[in-house]
């Protein structure tokens, strides 16, 4: 992989273990990666997988909350979390010197978290504000809206913060369950960017990882990642006294397993991507009707869309979403340029090179090369992929996802009575 020492070794338990050593790194950037997020949840446990990334950092076996704090401010570097949809992450970027302490740590949160009652009623309080945030912004809550609209009825379009309800309904118990179920070998990942060792990361993950469970096939079975959802036309509004209109609009696209994924990444770069794409200039630049808009997109394994958001003052959101239609609709009818083309393609080189750069970045990607493909694939064949796609690639793809059979429109804002809006893509 470049002129980048990339290693990989799968335990006999199931465990897998990637780095990257780059000779010339100054930090070291460490992940541990589970397949277990919120898409993985029963219906009563929605919140679950991120209201446990929250706990764990609370207290571990032998390091109170004070002692985690203390440590990680000692350690100096930046350790975090996230929960996706389909994956959770602790990670930590530190010195060299630091590696063992760090990566103790982050194995401590998913192997040994005491998850008590008491600090599950703090943390608790805290996602709960976290949802009252979402609720009281409509510049996020259209995002939440738009995604349960797009995948109505499935797993995929849940909130992964969870409702009021399910959150406040969990108890430790639960957590306990869920990490058992799904916090095991097969599902976990270790992966390290920088300065490096390999032998030394499988070593301390080996000893620091040995109490989790392996993983057994009625937990795969349970745990599998869900069906496709089904994507018809959705237009959903929400009457609120809003300053603005709130606005997210768009249609299915391509998961990561789908062979054209590259060519809806260009595609989103020319609609929504940068000041010269075309979104932007029509609605920005040309006729003032919002601030910022911009892209909404996501990709996941078996799931897909492609959205644009915006906010324009209330008079002006029947307009924006009828120039939004007529783009699409000239995209479809028309195609692209081959100025436009090259543009996002040489975007999409710069933004591949520049994360070059950072131990982060390459760490993140590792990981997900293993964990979406199952083998690393090089920047270099990333970008020979982005290069060689067409005007016939884009406009192909336009044809199926333009489609108004497919299109979802959701909106937030003062609307009257029979206000409504609609998108229109021919």
């Amino acid at each position: 992989m470049n002129d980048f020492q990339f290693q990989k070794t799968t335990l006999d338990s199931g465990l897998r273990v990637l780095t990257e050593r780059r000779g010339d790194a100054t930090s070291s950037t460490i992940g541990v990666w589970i397949e277990a997020g919120s898409v993985f949840e029963t219906d009563d446990e929605r919140g679950l997988a991120h209201l446990l990334e929250h706990l764990v950092f609370k207290g571990v076996k032998g390091r109170g909350m004070k002692q985690i704090a203390a440590l990680m401010d000692n350690l100096g570097g930046q350790m975090n979390a996230f929960t996706e949809r389909e994956l959770v992450c602790y990670h930590v970027k530190v010195l060299p010197d630091h590696v063992e302490r760090a990566l103790s740590l982050l194995c401590d949160f998913i192997a040994r978290p005491t998850l008590n009652a008491s600090d599950l009623e703090i943390e608790r309080g805290v996602v709960l504000e976290e949802i009252h945030s979402v609720e009281d912004s409509p510049e996020e809550l259209v995002e939440d809206l738009f995604t349960e609209t797009i995948w109505k009825k499935s797993r995929w379009g849940r909130p992964i913060l969870g409702t009021e309800a399910s959150v406040a309904a969990l108890q430790t118990d639960d957590l306990r369950r869920y990490l058992q179920s799904h916090y095991t070998h097969d599902k976990v990942l270790v992966a390290a960017s920088g300065d490096v060792c390999h032998e030394q990361i499988v070593k301390l993950s080996e000893k620091l990882l040995r109490d989790l469970p392996r993983g057994k096939s009625s937990t795969r079975l349970r745990a599998r990642t869900p069906k496709t959802p089904i994507i018809k036309s959705r237009h959903r509004q929400l009457a609120r006294e809003t300053e603005q209109v709130h606005l997210c609009v768009g249609t299915r696209s391509c998961g990561y397993e789908d062979s054209r994924r590259f060519v809806a990444s260009l595609l989103d770069s020319i609609l929504t991507g940068g000041y010269s794409s075309r979104l932007f200039q029509e609605i920005r630049e040309k006729r003032g009707l919002c601030y910022s808009i911009g892209p909404m997109s996501a990709s996941y394994r078996q799931a897909a869309f492609w959205a644009v958001e915006t906010s324009v003052a209330p008079k002006m959101a029947a307009k924006t979403v009828e120039i939004i239609g007529r783009e699409l609709r000239r995209v479809k009818e028309n195609g692209v340029t081959k100025s436009e083309l090259k543009r996002a393609q040489e975007m999409a080189r710069i933004n591949l090179l520049l994360a070059e750069e950072s131990s982060g970045s390459r760490m993140n990607r590792i990981a997900r090369n293993e964990l979406y493909y199952g083998a690393q694939r090089s920047t270099q064949d990333v970008l020979r992929e982005v290069q060689a796609v067409s005007l016939d690639d884009i406009q192909s793809l336009t044809r199926e996802m333009f489609d108004e059979k497919l299109m979802n429109l959701v909106a937030i804002g003062p609307f009257g009575k029979d206000e409504n809006l609609r998108v229109d893509v021919g």
